[in-house]
């Protein structure tokens, strides 16, 4: 990967703290099945969760700035 990929992927994740937030909503979800995939999007939230651009397809958590 380049300086230029890295740099994007960097920048495209939230905080640790926006991380964490997010996956408490997931964990507390009934679309939420065993192996963290959501059954409404289809996404694995654990990985989701962190990034700026990612939203939940029901609207508890948006995309970050």
């Amino acid at each position: 990967m380049d300086l230029m990929g890295l740099s994007s992927l960097v920048s495209g994740r939230v905080d640790k703290k926006i991380e964490n937030k997010r996956w408490d909503h997931c964990q507390g979800c009934t679309f939420l099945i065993k192996n963290s995939k959501c059954k409404k999007c289809g996404c694995f939230m654990k990985a989701k969760v962190k990034f700026k651009g990612a939203s939940c397809p029901i609207g508890i958590w948006s995309k970050e700035k």
